[in-house]
Order: C-alpha cells, then sequence, then structure tokens
C-alpha cells in the first residue's frame, strides 16, 4: 500500500500467487479503492470503512467474497441499485451496519431493503437524505411495518424531519448503535415518526450539547445515558429554572459537565443549583472568567478540573484570593488541568493541592521564550512537589504525575 500521509491508500496490484491472509480490515480516516482491497485480501471475514461512492466503482464485477460476515460501512451519495450491486458480492453476510449520507428516496423503500435482508441477523441503518428527496411524494413508513420488519426481525425505524428551509430528515434504526452524538440534522422543531409504539430512545448517545435552541427541543427524554454535558450559548431567560427544563433529562448517569465560556453569567445561580443535583458529576471544564461562582459551594465530589482561559473575553487571572476559594471549594482534585497565563501563583495552587493531586496538565503558549518555559527544574526549584514524571510535548503542554 502507499499513500498513507496523504489519506489516499492505493493497494499495487495484486499478483496471483500471493494474497492477504487478512482477515479483519478496519479503515478509517482514509480513502480506499474497495474493488483493489477485495481482490488482494479474499478471506476477509470482517470489513469496517468509509468510502466514497465513486471509489467503489460499482459498474465493475465485484469479487465474490464467501468469507465475509460482517461488513461496517459508511457511504456518500449512492443509490439504492449500487448498494444492491455491493451487497450481492458478499452471500454469506450476516452482520450489516451502514450509514449513507446524501441519499435520495430511492434509499428509503422497506420493501426494497427485505429483498436483500433476508439472510441478516444483525442490521442498523443511518440514512441522511437531499433536501429535496421527498419534495414531490412524503416519506410513508409502511413499507417498514411489514411482518419482515415488525415480527420476524423486530428491526424498528425511526424518520425525523427537520421544519425548516433546508428540510434535513434523518431515516435511522431504533437500537443505533451509530446515534453516539445528537445529529444536528434533528435539533430544533421536527416531526418524528417511529415503526415501534413509542419513539426509540438513544440509549448510544453519551454527549449532549445544550444551548438555547436545544432547551425547546421536545425530545430531551430520549437521551437516557448521557454521560457527558457541555453547555453552551444559552443566554435567554426562561419562564422556568434550568432544572425545571432539563427535568425531562436523564441526568443521573452525567459524569462530565463544560460549561462554555458563552454562557450567560445571569443564569449562573441556577446552573450551580443544576450541577449541584447531579448525583455523578466528577469532572468539571469551567472558565477562569466564571470560576468565582464555584466558590459559594463545596464540590468535594469533583476529581477532575479543568480551567479554560477565556482569550476572547479578556485574559482572567487568578489571584491569591482565587486560589484560596479554589482550594476551599474543591478539596478533592486528582486531575488538575490549567493555562500557566490564567495564575499569577502557580507554585501556591500546586503545593496547596499536592496531597490529592495525582495528574498535573500545565498549558502554555507556543510562543512562550526559554525563560519562562516550565521545565523539570523549574518545578523542583519553585515548589514542594517530589517523585513526579515530568514531559513536555510539542504544543508546551506540560504533563505531571505524582
Amino acid at each position: 500500500m502507499v499513500g498513507f500521509l496523504d489519506g489516499n491508500v492505493k493497494i499495487r496490484s495484486p499478483n496471483s500467487a500471493i494474497l492477504s491472509s487478512v482477515q479483519y480490515f478496519h479503515l478509517e480516516r482514509l480513502t480506499i479503492d474497495l474493488l483493489s482491497l477485495l481482490a488482494v485480501a479474499p478471506m476477509l471475514h470482517t470489513l469496517q470503512g468509509k468510502f466514497r461512492t465513486p471509489d467503489l466503482k460499482l459498474d465493475r464485477l465485484y469479487p465474490c467474497l464467501l468469507y465475509l460476515q460482517q461488513l461496517r460501512i459508511e457511504l456518500w451519495n449512492i443509490t439504492w441499485t449500487e448498494v444492491t450491486t455491493l451487497l450481492s458480492s458478499f452471500p454469506r453476510l450476516v452482520y450489516l451496519i451502514i450509514t449513507a449520507d446524501n441519499v435520495d428516496s430511492d434509499m428509503a423503500d422497506g420493501f426494497a431493503w427485505a429483498r436483500s435482508l433476508q439472510d441478516i441477523k444483525h442490521f442498523e441503518f443511518k440514512l441522511k437524505f437531499i433536501y429535496d428527496a421527498f419534495e414531490q411524494q412524503p416519506l410513508n413508513l409502511d413499507s417498514f411495518r411489514t411482518k419482515f420488519w415488525l415480527e420476524e426481525k423486530k428491526w424498528f425505524v425511526t424518520y425525523d424531519q427537520r421544519l425548516n428551509a433546508d428540510g434535513s430528515s434523518l431515516l435511522y434504526s431504533n437500537s443505533s448503535s451509530l446515534i453516539i452524538y445528537p445529529p444536528h440534522e434533528i435539533i430544533g422543531t421536527l416531526v418524528s415518526e417511529s415503526t415501534a409504539s413509542e419513539l426509540t430512545s438513544f440509549s448510544h448517545v453519551h454527549c449532549l450539547i445544550i444551548n438555547d435552541q436545544y432547551l425547546k427541543y421536545p425530545f430531551l427524554h430520549r437521551y437516557t445515558h448521557i454521560k457527558e454535558l457541555y453547555l453552551s450559548q444559552v443566554t435567554t431567560t426562561f419562564p422556568t429554572t434550568l432544572k425545571d427544563l432539563m427535568n425531562c433529562l436523564d441526568t443521573s448517569q452525567i459524569i462530565t459537565c463544560t460549561i462554555g465560556h458563552e454562557w450567560s453569567k445571569d443564569l449562573f445561580s441556577e446552573l450551580i443549583e443544576f450541577l449541584y443535583s447531579l448525583p455523578r458529576l466528577r469532572r468539571l471544564q469551567i472558565s477562569s472568567v466564571h470560576l468565582n461562582y464555584f466558590f459559594l459551594q463545596q464540590w468535594p465530589h469533583i476529581i477532575d478540573l479543568k480551567i479554560e482561559n477565556d482569550f476572547q473575553g479578556g485574559l482572567h487571572m487568578l489571584c491569591t484570593n482565587d486560589i484560596d476559594g479554589l482550594c476551599h471549594s474543591f478539596t478533592n482534585i486528582e486531575r488538575l488541568d490549567i493555562h500557566s497565563s490564567s495564575i499569577t501563583d502557580l507554585p501556591q495552587l500546586l503545593n496547596r493541592m499536592k496531597k490529592t493531586l495525582t495528574d498535573i496538565i500545565i498549558r502554555q503558549s507556543r510562543k512562550v521564550n526559554n525563560e519562562q518555559l516550565i521545565t523539570r527544574e523549574w518545578i523542583e526549584r519553585n515548589t514542594e512537589l517530589e517523585n513526579f514524571h515530568y514531559t513536555c510535548d510539542f504544543w508546551n503542554a506540560v504533563r505531571l504525575w505524582l
């Protein structure tokens, strides 16, 4: 293979006497000629990768792979005819996951899918349609309500359509592991229809971004396993509290919360009340300009703290009083991540937190000169830290393990 550096991998023509015995192939962030891959690796059992439709060369004859049983594939702008051509090359396929963007209405025919999926045991799909896919004829899910879908396979699907100018729409498996982040296509006012008796929950979504628009999203209850919450660009004052607004969201598993620098200062009392109600919250990422709002409470359950420097809103330096408040409110920090320019007395902070700290990250400017660079010698000379491991990467980020 060649072309790794530019992300376009080319496979040399196969030697008929020497073929690869590779059985598992996972391709990520690379472009590859699928036909060439299949020609040199006829023993493939599992294939996972992302392909552009022109690279598939579906107008040519594909080798029939008798061993391929599992296929996870991401496609772009593919037609149903091309999908059937591709799947016909894998007669023993039993596990199939397909993601396809920019597709037309021909990909939303449940009858056609059923004919191609008779021998498939596990199937997931997520299809994002072009804006005018259903301009002439709205999507009807009845073709996915047949005996094959609902009784034999018990595969249920959901169709989400965004009601705005771009007309984005998404068709996906209800139990899809492909929905790992809330897709932007379904944010805001939408129509959602499912072949199941109830709308599916996004059990695989672990990260959720909340902003002004998303607080009005009517289906927050569908996210049942959120572990990471990002609060960003909420500037609107609502008639109810933030805690009440988030009441429909299952917050019992949230471990990490990031508060963006855009968050309105007028809403911080509500934010603190909401954060304090999260039973499993352990990690916080906050701007240095917002840090003082947290000094009114104690946060003994927070063990991981990242303090971001708000370069856009103006440099805010943590002074001695801030260090006092920080050490008083966060008494059990094990992992601290901070920018060197956001604090006036870094040694004082490290010395006062050294009893609980096990992992420290000190970010620095790339342009810092050698005299200002935080080296191992600087740590030894200016702090009371002992028996630590020191590294400094290309970006001048210092990492200490205690």
